[in-house]
């Protein structure tokens, strides 16, 4: 089983710099994301949310149901994936898949974080 490393940013709502770099199993659902995600940021995981595919956000979206897996998105040609939380506060996550490899390693649990830059954002 393949592991992406994919870097998560928040390029539209964080004031400082703001990226995690996680590792991934292949046939992670989306919804196992966005719940990783949740707690990641500690955010209270209280709004609806969605996965959406586009060149840039906002414009041409292409909505994921939420129950697709990571090896059913990617490779994504010259669109990105996009996670929106609270579709009041917009909290805009964007995703980008490194070309590093990764090896699965025994006894880690998956998702995990490998880097971590800027504090996480404050929901309220």
């Amino acid at each position: 089983m393949e592991l992406y490393t994919i870097e998560i940013t928040l390029p539209f709502k964080a004031k400082k710099p703001w990226r995690r770099v996680i590792e991934v199993e292949e046939n992670t659902p989306l919804f196992e994301l966005h719940y990783f995600i949740q707690t990641m940021v500690k955010f209270d995981n209280d709004h609806l949310y969605e996965f959406h595919i586009a060149k840039t956000p906002g414009r041409n979206t292409q909505r994921i149901d939420d129950g697709k897996m990571l090896n059913e998105v990617y490779p994504l040609d010259r669109s990105k994936l996009f996670y929106l939380f609270d579709f009041g506060d917009c909290w805009l996550f964007q995703f980008k898949k490194l070309r590093k490899k990764a090896e699965k390693q025994p006894r880690i649990k998956y998702p995990r974080v490998v880097e971590s830059e800027g504090r996480n954002p404050r929901q309220y």
